[in-house]
């Protein structure tokens, strides 16, 4: 046996690993999709909280403070844009 021959490969087996290797691959993948996900609603959930927590400040402070009501409604009129979230404002009393 030649040196060449020794090195000879199993084509059959060579696909085997190769189908074992691009299993192993979208496991991965799959694994890495899922904590992606996992971390992208974890933030979405600290931003909800967050908007929540600040937006209870906020309302708090305008009811224990009646003079920073003008500052808030100012930056209200500024920053809502969508006609929905305005008329709902408008009904509450903030714009």
């Amino acid at each position: 046996m030649t040196v060449i021959e020794t090195r000879k490969r199993d084509p059959f087996k060579k696909a085997l690993k190769l189908e074992a290797l691009r299993k192993k691959q979208d496991a991965i993948r799959a694994k890495i999709a899922k904590l992606e996900a996992r971390e992208k609603a974890a933030a979405q959930k600290e931003l909800t909280r967050l908007r929540v927590i600040v937006g209870a400040a906020i309302v708090a402070n305008v009811n224990l403070n009646p003079e920073t009501r003008a500052g808030i409604v100012a930056v209200l009129r500024g920053s809502v844009a969508t006609r929905r979230d305005r008329e709902f404002l408008k009904l509450k009393n903030w714009l």
